[in-house]
């Protein structure tokens, strides 16, 4: 079950590709340690990368809904 923040920066990537965590936190108009914070969860759960650059994006292969109805 994703919260609130981690649905609003999946939602960001999903639109935006590669994205740092500061440019997601200024999209978001929240702190940046809540961003950090909501993608490393989304991290551990399968949902997003973070590559060389520090840049995050979704994680290829399945859709965000095909992840969300398996678990």
């Amino acid at each position: 079950m994703t919260s609130t923040i981690e649905t609003d920066v999946l939602a960001i990537l999903v639109a935006g590709g590669q994205l740092t965590a500061d440019t997601i936190a200024r999209n978001l108009n929240v702190p940046p340690w809540r961003v950090v914070r909501a993608l490393h969860s989304l991290r551990r759960n399968g949902d997003t990368f973070q590559n060389r650059r520090a840049e995050w994006q979704v994680t290829a292969g399945q859709s965000l809904i095909e992840r969300q109805a398996s678990r």
